[in-house]
């Protein structure tokens, strides 16, 4: 059982003389000293106590005598383990709140737009196609209560009594006589190349002052006021869509026409398609249209006429009139609004359509998509009639800003 305690000591003993790796110059090396003497007596083998051992000299400082042991990794930041940091579960009111600025950026989810959405044409003036306020929905045109009427609205539109009735009458008949398909088809041809003179769209405006509209029932004023008063209701009703104030404002500048040696009956009043069978609604529908030679032709006096099912109102051939022509000069022009302008200017007087849900057979999807834009713009130019006639002095500058940026310049007529 000894041999082994032995041989441990005899291993330690001579690790404790192993020689130091490199000698030190001469004069500068300490003076040997023998280390003691720890070999086992005979009387220790033996079983007896040793006696008492002199003290062991103190081991000489410095990296070369260190004996060489094995010993501990010494601690420090060269040595330290890299443990992954288990982040604490934070609860809810301990977790930093992000600012907005540092918050991650969430998808953005851009809505479907059409081809209603774009502008129809490549803008002339550098301004682009209006934005108009958007998000622009035609399926919710932020539809309001409207302006406050200055009457009941049963009043308005009344075609059955008044002391304008006269007047009225006359150029509806007038109008039920004389539009045809082919009569159409020449005031198309002949105003579609928009050459028939220039000026700017104020300077048509103004011209509207010596014109009062005999087919409507509701005023006797110059038409230039009834156009501030459109665009002022739906100033105060839609204060973010300027590009729509400016559609009040120049939804009747066809009506220059008059002023150009048109009659009445081919600029003003409801219109309606040619070229199939009139509907119920359309104004003194029963009882003016009884010289007009396309009733009695066999093709246009079917409920599709010559048209096909659902063909959409861009191929329908409608009544001429105001509404047409000022399309044709947008469209000429290259206006920088959005497809929603157009449209509404183009069917603003189609009453049988937007007011009364005839002529639906003749609708596209895309029709029925702007028909509420259509009737939004028809609550204004209806309702805002009155006797009270605005301070046009005063509105004028802030018009011709909206011009300056949608249609500027001299305009093609």
């Amino acid at each position: 059982m000894r041999a082994p305690a032995l041989g441990c000591i005899s291993l330690v003993l001579c690790l404790l003389e192993l020689p130091a790796c490199l000698p030190l110059p001469d004069g500068r090396a300490p003076k040997r000293r023998e280390p003691p003497d720890r070999r086992p007596s005979p009387a220790s083998l033996l079983g007896e106590q040793p006696g008492p051992q002199p003290p062991a000299p103190p081991q000489p400082a410095g990296p070369r005598h260190k004996p060489l042991l094995p010993s501990r990794r010494p601690s420090g930041p060269r040595h330290k383990l890299l443990l992954p940091k288990l982040s604490p579960k934070l609860s809810p009111r301990h977790r930093p709140k992000l600012s907005p600025r540092h918050r991650p950026p969430l998808p953005r989810h851009s809505p479907k737009l059409g081809p209603r959405h774009e502008p129809p044409f490549s803008p002339r003036h550098g301004s682009g196609p209006a934005d108009p306020a958007r998000p622009l929905s035609p399926q919710d045109p932020d539809p309001c209560e409207g302006p406050e009427p200055s009457k009941a609205k049963a009043e308005y539109r009344n075609y059955t009594d008044g002391k304008l009735l006269d007047r009225v009458y006359n150029t509806y008949l007038q109008m039920h006589t004389h539009q045809t398909v082919d009569f159409v088809r020449k005031k198309n041809a002949q105003y579609g190349s928009c050459s028939l003179r220039t000026m700017g769209a104020m300077e048509a405006l103004d011209l509207l002052d010596q014109l009062v509209d005999e087919s409507d029932p509701d005023v006797d004023f110059p038409n230039s006021f009834h156009a501030y008063q459109t665009a002022e209701g739906i100033r105060r009703a839609h204060p973010d869509k300027d590009w729509f104030h400016l559609v009040g404002l120049l939804h009747d500048l066809g009506k220059v026409l008059a002023l150009f040696g048109e009659p009445q009956w081919a600029v003003v009043g409801d219109t309606f398609p040619v070229g199939c069978k009139v509907q119920k609604s359309v104004v003194f529908g029963d009882s003016t249209f009884h010289n007009n030679p396309d009733t009695r032709d066999p093709r246009y006096s079917t409920e599709f006429g010559m048209y096909q099912p659902h063909c959409g109102l861009e191929n329908v051939l409608m009544s001429w009139g105001h509404d047409e022509y000022m399309y044709k000069v947008m469209k000429f022009n290259r206006f920088a609004l959005p497809k929603e302008a157009f449209y509404m200017v183009r069917f603003h007087s189609f009453y049988p359509w937007h007011a009364h849900g005839d002529y639906r057979h003749l609708c596209s999807e895309q029709d029925l998509q702007m028909l509420p834009w259509v009737q939004e713009l028809n609550k204004f130019d209806l309702y805002t009639k009155q006797e009270e006639l605005p301070d046009v002095q005063q509105l004028r500058s802030y018009y011709q800003g909206l011009i300056d940026k949608y249609c500027p310049g001299q305009l093609c007529w």
